[in-house]
Order: structure tokens, then sequence, then C-alpha cells
């Protein structure tokens, strides 16, 4: 005879889900009525699948689990009532999906208690730049949080054999179901005017002046050669023989002036004409 199970609603969400929100995605679940929805989070423990196996009571769950609602597996017997042998077996069951939620809302919530109480003790000068380093450390610590919680509740999953096929083009994360983001208290922080030094006089660095002795240094009057003549860079003038050089006279054209060359008569008695 197979294991017959009641999965059991007692209005209960996962970690920091909107109600709103879960009791809208349970009434499109189970296309129930506004009556029906508030029987359902009424608080009191409703049965919304009784009588299944154990494959048809994970998958409900999965899919109760899946809008952000918070289920529990109940044994029966053939006729719907409770077993009571069923209870030591049946509290790893109920403890599976509150296990790795409730880490997961209080896994950020952790890391900023002892963060917001140094800003308490913080100075009144705390500059700008490590105020936002501390809000950006506070950060870091509540996405370390929630890769934790997450990976330690897919851990738990996996062991528990809790792992389900969707159906095709169903959403794999609750609507609003992670814990809500961490909104950095900035009510000290003022917009200063366009133009205005946001950097304080204390926050700037501190450069030492640089001191040059100059007490041997003298400044020379107008005019005066300040070059001493062992610095002076010494020409050797170039003597050009221009004694073949002459000049014309005033108006002469120089374009007809030409060198006289002796004329060559060569001696051509000996050639002759080819036919």
């Amino acid at each position: 005879m197979s294991e017959l199970f009641n999965v059991v609603f007692s209005g209960e969400v996962s970690g920091r889900a909107d109600p709103a929100v879960v009791r809208a995605n349970v009434g499109k679940l189970f296309n129930a009525s506004e009556a029906i929805l508030d029987k359902l989070f009424s608080g009191q423990p409703v049965a919304v699948k009784k009588m299944v196996d154990r494959a048809g009571a994970m998958k409900v769950r999965a899919m109760m689990k899946q809008a952000g609602a918070e289920t529990r597996l109940v044994a029966v017997d053939e006729q719907g009532r409770p077993l009571a042998a069923a209870a030591p077996t049946q509290a790893p069951a109920t403890a599976v999906p509150t296990a790795p939620v409730r880490p997961a809302a209080a896994a950020p919530v952790a890391p900023s208690a002892p963060a917001s109480a140094p800003a308490a003790t913080q100075p009144v000068a705390e500059s700008m730049a490590e105020r936002v380093n501390r809000m950006a450390e506070e950060q870091k610590r509540v996405n370390a949080g929630r890769e934790a919680a997450a990976k330690e509740a897919a851990a738990q999953a996996a062991a528990e054999g809790q792992w389900v096929v969707a159906p095709v083009g169903a959403r794999l994360s609750p609507v609003n179901a992670g814990p809500a983001p961490v909104v950095p208290d900035i009510s000290d922080i003022v917009l200063s005017p366009s133009g205005s030094d946001v950097i304080a006089d204390s926050e700037r660095p501190v450069v030492a002046p640089v001191r040059v002795d100059i007490s041997g240094i003298d400044l020379a009057p107008p005019g005066t050669e300040v070059l001493l003549e062992s610095e002076r860079e010494h020409i050797v003038p170039v003597v050009v023989d221009i004694s073949g050089i002459s000049v014309a006279e005033v108006g002469a054209p120089l374009d007809e002036i030409r060198e006289e060359k002796m004329l060559i008569n060569p001696d051509i008695s000996h050639l002759t004409m080819a036919d």
C-alpha cells in the first residue's frame, strides 16, 4: 500500500514575501474566489490537496512554494485520517521548506545589526567617502548572506529529494518572495548647490611646502653680460680667398660677360665621306 498525504496550508508565506502578492499567486494557482482565499489565509490549517501519493504531494508543495506559500505534508490513511505513527517521519517533511527559507530572511538582517551599531557612535565629521564605503560594505555583507542562504536551501532541497520539474512557461521564483533590499539611511545627506566645493578643508591632503634656498643667487643689473668668458662659445672665423673675383662696372650687362675661349681647328684631311 502506497503512502498517502494531505498538503496542508496555514497561511504562511515564504521569507519576506508580500502577503498580498502571495494571495494573488495562490488565487491564480487554484482559480480560487475571494471567499476561498479568505479561508486559506485565515491562519487555520486547510488541506489544499487530499490523499495523494508522495510524488503528487511534493509537486503541489513545490507549486505552492513557487507562489510564495509555505505548506506541510501530513500522512493519512485510506480514509483520510491523519496517522499518529507518521509524526516522527513527518517532522523532516514539515521542517524542509521552513529551514532553508528562514535563514534566507534572517541572513541579510544579521549582518546589518553590527553594521548599524557603529553608525550611532561614528564621529559627526565622517566624510562622504567614508559614509559611501561603509554603506557599500553593508551591502556586500547582505549579499553574502543571501548567497549563503540560497546555497544552503538548494543543498537541503537536493538532499531531501524535493526537486521537481516545473511546467513549461512556469515562473521559477516567487514574485517578490526574496529578502527586501537594504535601503541605506541617507536622511543626513544633503545636496550641495551647483558649483560648490564638496571637499571639506579637513579632507584635503596636506602637502608640505618646498623651501628652496636662494640666498646665494644675485640679480645682475640690466644689460650685464651674465656669461663668463670660459662659458662663451668660441667660433674660429673662416678666411675666404676672393682675389680672383672682380666686380663689374655699375650698369654693365652681366649676361654679356663671357669667358674667352681658344678656338680649336681639328685636322680632318684624312676623313672621307662614305657613299
